[in-house]
């Protein structure tokens, strides 16, 4: 079987099986996470793979480009498809030590998987139809698991991440249409083609304008953010560090591929739009984390926040922004990540995250504060851990092409975070109060925060090896600008054989 379609069969096939399985148990949680550890197995191949060969191409059905459905990896998929099975992995085994299986609910482990499937798909799928289909699955599962363990205010809170993702939905639909009357095709290396012809036709920069509002959306760029800062902190934490991981950047991706690989390359005005929206994130994002008095809200407007960044180094347009917003992407994953889990074992060792009702932790848990500490400093930007590589290079970028401005944004939005991280620092660590009881009895803490440190030590090698991971971004950033060779791959193996007929 090819293995490009292995990392979306991988996960469907685990969830139907632990519907069929039934009640949790630890045979159960053995599977999936074994499961879990395959698919991590085969991002890693794939990786290796597209970084030395061309990438990989699947026609289902025997059915060749563009009439059939095409399955892509390419570097850039393979990366974040080894990211998402890496955070998978990282969020089930935390919930494992979190909570035993007597109390755990049936559905989330299916449901994490169908999660996992709708992301993988979005990732690998070749035509625009099959990603409005990879965004539904996907979007059903984060539905179901938003609601799954909500009481009833915290359910009032998912009303407007349903609302606004359903009318997301709806204009990307809209938009598969325009597209199909435009170009005759949803093929992503046939729009290619026919659009590089069509660039001074408005009718491609409306096609842009709309993409952009869809995409812009499922990635939480100003103003179309509001849906996530109230809906992510309802979530169990193994579950919200999954959610803040991956969920925003599949929009992140998918603008770095319509854009990139898709899309005419002149359309000047569109990424002038992104960048300036990418500053207003950064800026108002920050802003309202400094607002939030309580952990996971912090955490939730610091994914809005540094999604500008990488939205950012998109609208800068250039080969060296998109590896920086690639590097970016590698190292906010495993950072924003493991700080929704730090915040979690935080508050189970408080009973709370409401910082005006915490401390005494680094007195009580060092080792946790260290961690804390490791990925709040990366989260700003502070060398020489990999948030600071990852903005050092989109402030070059922005400095090459005189965005004072945007830079300026750059730089305040990093002390604000600074700022507000070490609130939460100074609060419920360093803070040191009588009435806060630290609940180092209970020892699921240190389990929990085993699983973190093993993502800590990821994003330190990360920052400390910058250089080889910024190699493989580069080479990612170049094969998503390469709209011929993407093309060329995606024909030249479909058309090898006849389609099969109906």
């Amino acid at each position: 079987m090819n293995l490009a379609i292995q990392p979306v069969l991988l996960p469907l096939l685990t969830a139907v099986a632990l519907l069929f399985w039934g009640r949790p148990s630890p045979g159960r949680r053995a599977f999936t996470a074994i499961s879990a550890g395959a698919q991590l197995v085969v991002a890693g191949f794939l990786i290796h793979l597209t970084y030395t060969q061309p990438p990989l191409v699947m026609p289902m059905g025997n059915w060749a480009a563009p009439y059939g459905i095409v399955v892509v990896a390419d570097l850039l998929a393979a990366i974040m498809l080894g990211l998402s099975s890496f955070t998978a992995l990282a969020t089930i085994l935390y919930g494992y030590c979190e909570a035993s299986p007597r109390i755990e609910h049936p559905l989330r482990l299916p449901l994490v998987q169908f999660l996992v499937t709708g992301i993988n798909l979005a990732f690998l799928t070749g035509d625009l139809f099959n990603l409005f289909v990879a965004f539904e699955v996907m979007l059903i599962a984060s539905y179901a698991l938003l609601t799954l363990e909500a009481d009833n205010w915290d359910v009032k809170q998912a009303f407007p991440y349903l609302a606004i993702n359903l009318v997301g939905s709806t204009l990307f639909l809209c938009g598969a249409g325009f597209a199909y009357r435009l170009f005759g095709t949803l093929n992503f290396a046939d729009i290619a083609l026919r659009a590089r012809a069509m660039s001074d036709d408005p009718r491609v920069t409306a096609l842009a304008l709309l993409l952009l509002v869809v995409f812009g959306l499922k990635a939480g760029v100003f103003p179309l953010y509001c849906w996530l800062p109230n809906s992510y902190p309802i979530l169990p934490a193994p579950v919200a560090g999954l959610y803040s991981g991956m969920l925003t950047k599949v929009g992140v991706y998918v603008l770095l591929r319509v854009l990139g690989t898709v899309l005419p390359h002149d359309l000047a005005g569109v990424h002038t739009l992104l960048a300036w929206l990418a500053g207003a994130t950064m800026i108002f994002g920050v802003l309202g984390a400094i607002s939030r008095n309580f952990i996971r809200g912090i955490l939730s407007y610091h994914i809005l926040s540094q999604i500008g960044f990488m939205v950012l180094a998109i609208g800068l347009f250039t080969p060296f922004a998109f590896a920086a917003c690639i590097f970016y992407i590698i190292h906010h994953i495993i950072v924003k990540s493991s700080l929704f889990l730090v915040g979690g074992t935080a508050a189970l060792l408080n009973r709370t995250d409401n910082l005006d009702r915490m401390g005494n932790l680094w007195r009580q848990t060092p080792l946790l504060g260290v961690l804390f500490l490791l990925q709040a400093l990366s989260l700003a930007g502070l060398p020489p851990l990999s948030g600071f590589w990852g903005k050092y290079a989109i402030l070059v970028v922005g400095l090459e092409q005189r965005e004072f401005v945007l830079v300026g944004l750059a730089i305040l939005a990093s002390i604000l975070t600074l700022f507000s991280m070490l609130k939460i620092w100074n609060a419920a660590f360093w803070g040191s109060s009588e009435e806060c009881e630290v609940c180092v009895w209970d020892w699921r803490w240190l389990r929990m925060s085993r699983v973190v440190a093993g993502m800590v030590a990821v994003s330190l090698a990360i920052g400390l090896g910058a250089e080889g991971v910024f190699r493989v971004a580069n080479r990612a950033a170049v094969q998503v600008l390469d709209q011929e060779a993407y093309a060329r791959a995606v024909f030249s193996v479909t058309a090898k054989g006849t389609p099969a007929g109906p």
